[in-house]
């Protein structure tokens, strides 16, 4: 170990003397022996000890710089982290006691489902610090999640959708993805990147983005006659196998176009891309299709998520009863 090494490293120096020289040599042999003893147990899976003691809240604020999907959410998940810790908490520190004064505080300061969403991102957070070996398990494995409450799934029943088609759309491509959406339960990311090459017999086959999962899907016969629309643009210039099916702006254009033309329609909801991924599961379960294949033909890794369709078909026949009038004779 030289004076330098000392110096820099651990802020230790070699002095005049002797004796002082030998306890600080010592010293630095203990801390280097533990520090190999770390190296060696990282290199076995085991958390670094040092790595431990990082600042959590910077850990978490490196990670939203790399997230520009949603990274409003986590923005604003990190704003209340560093809020609750003053900036600052060690990965050691948090424990589940601290995750459920964490969640206490959430649920003050936001709504339920806003704090769900924060709670989720933390989890996430955490569990990548698992794969990077900065931690050796997820305290949040030991507390109890904020419940998700449920949402209301906005969805278009065929008159609605009719009404749509028959209306003007600001944006053909737009027009056609929604209708489109409506009758294969495709999502925007996924109608977004469809190209001509992924459709072939009547069949879909494409990667899910959100899952990465491949996916195989039959086209309807009211999506096929999109397809065969779209085919006909091209009578003068072939269209390429690579070729988007539906040249789509984004999101939040895409969001302004189906709301004006909701609008036009005369449809009183909330009508976005995702209300014809809801439309897609709910017809198909109102025309007699089962749970289990319209959870496949959603790509839903769980049929729990798709359970939630079948309690609105389930209302929706409750409320058809109630309505019915008993004519006494």
């Amino acid at each position: 170990w030289s004076s330098d090494v000392c110096s820099s490293d651990l802020g230790l120096f070699l002095t005049e003397d002797k004796i002082s020289n030998k306890s600080t040599l010592q010293l630095a042999e203990n801390i280097k022996a533990k520090r190999q003893l770390e190296l060696q147990n990282q290199s076995y899976g085991f958390a670094s000890e040092t790595r431990r003691k990082e600042n959590f809240v910077i850990y978490f604020e490196r990670l939203v710089n790399q997230r520009p999907a949603d990274r409003s959410s986590w923005t604003c998940t990190l704003k209340s982290l560093k809020t609750f810790t003053n900036s600052s908490i060690a990965f050691q520190y948090i424990t589940p006691e601290w995750l459920n004064d964490l969640k206490v505080h959430l649920l003050a300061q936001v709504s339920q489902i806003t704090a769900w969403h924060y709670y989720s991102n933390i989890k996430y957070a955490l569990n990548k610090a698992v794969k990077e070996r900065i931690i050796n398990s997820n305290p949040c494995n030991l507390v109890d999640n904020i419940k998700k409450p449920e949402s209301k799934r906005e969805y278009l029943v065929l008159d609605e959708i009719q009404k749509l088609m028959n209306t003007h759309c600001g944006n053909d491509n737009v027009k056609d993805a929604f209708i489109f959406s409506c009758f294969t339960g495709l999502r925007y990311s996924d109608v977004r990147n469809l190209k001509w090459k992924d459709i072939k017999d009547c069949k879909i086959q494409f990667t899910q983005k959100k899952t990465g999962n491949i996916q195989y899907l039959p086209i309807s016969k009211t999506a096929q006659s999109i397809i065969d629309k779209r085919k006909g643009q091209y009578n003068e210039v072939e269209h390429k196998e690579e070729d988007v099916v539906f040249n789509l702006p984004t999101k939040v254009v895409c969001w302004e176009h189906i709301k004006n033309w909701a609008k036009l329609a005369e449809i009183n909801k909330r009508v976005s891309f995702h209300t014809a991924r809801h439309t897609f599961a709910t017809l198909s379960l109102s025309y007699g299709t089962d749970l289990y294949t319209v959870s496949k033909l959603l790509g839903h890794k769980d049929i729990a998520t798709t359970q939630i369709y079948a309690k609105i078909i389930d209302k929706k026949l409750e409320e058809a009863i109630n309505n019915l009038t008993i004519l006494n004779n």
